[in-house]
Parts: structure tokens; C-alpha cells; sequence
């Protein structure tokens, strides 16, 4: 929580006391804002998915196609475990993409509740309006 650069403080200490949060509040929201449209899902996304399906599909043919068939065992070994890499590195971008997702769902999450939090009035501003 920084201040701004051109925050100026006030000598009332209940007027300092709201400009200083008021400021952390405002510097807190822009932060948010930034980090949220970095992690919102973008259009493309779903292309890379099957673009990299298909790559992955092309290296798993490749392979198939230039592994000398004459040693059935060394083929069915090096395939075996040719494809197994190719899935893992595509099940392994999917749970980044689905961590990130729950990364954004949580964020709206915690946004809401704060803004919630924001528009109640808080206790010690309750108590000096009575």
C-alpha cells in the first residue's frame, strides 16, 4: 500500500486519517483492476488448446511414422513413452489454464465482498455520526 506521489496530508488528524485510507483504497482498486484484466481469459485461448492438440497429435503421427518397425519392442517402448510426454505437457498447460481460471473466479469473489464491505458503513464513522 503506497501513496500517491502527489498526495498531500492534511493537519486535521480525522481528515488525514480519511485521505490516507481513501488514497490506499484508490492506489488498492487500480491495482486490482490491472491484475484482473491480466489474468481475465483472453479470445485466443481456446485456439492455443487446439492448436497445441494438434501439434501434439502431429508429433505423436512423426514419431509413429519414423521409428524403425523392425524392433517391435524399442517401437512400442519409444512410442509409449513419446506419447506419454506429449500428454503430459498437454494435460500440464490444462491445469495452468484451469488454475488460472479459479485465479479469476476468485478474484470476483473477493472483489464483490469487498465492495459489499466498502458500501457498509464502518463502525468507527458509525459511531462519530451518532
Amino acid at each position: 500500500m503506497i501513496l500517491p506521489e502527489n498526495f498531500r496530508p492534511s493537519r486535521d488528524a480525522k481528515m488525514l486519517l480519511r485521505e490516507v485510507d481513501a488514497a490506499l483504497r484508490a492506489k488498492d482498486v487500480k491495482r486490482l483492476y490491472q491484475y484482473r484484466q491480466k489474468l481475465e481469459r483472453k479470445w485466443w485461448e481456446p485456439g492455443i488448446t487446439a492448436l497445441m492438440f494438434i501439434a501434439g497429435l502431429g508429433f505423436v503421427i512423426t514419431i509413429y511414422k519414423l521409428i524403425p518397425a523392425g524392433n517391435p519392442l524399442l517401437f512400442g517402448f519409444v512410442f509409449f513413452w513419446f506419447a506419454l510426454f506429449v500428454f503430459t505437457l498437454f494435460i500440464t498447460i490444462e491445469v495452468f489454464q484451469a488454475r488460472i481460471s479459479a485465479l479469476c473466479m476468485l478474484y470476483e469473489i473477493l472483489s464483490r465482498e469487498l465492495e459489499e464491505e466498502h458500501k457498509q458503513p464502518h463502525t468507527a464513522d458509525a459511531h462519530e455520526a451518532k
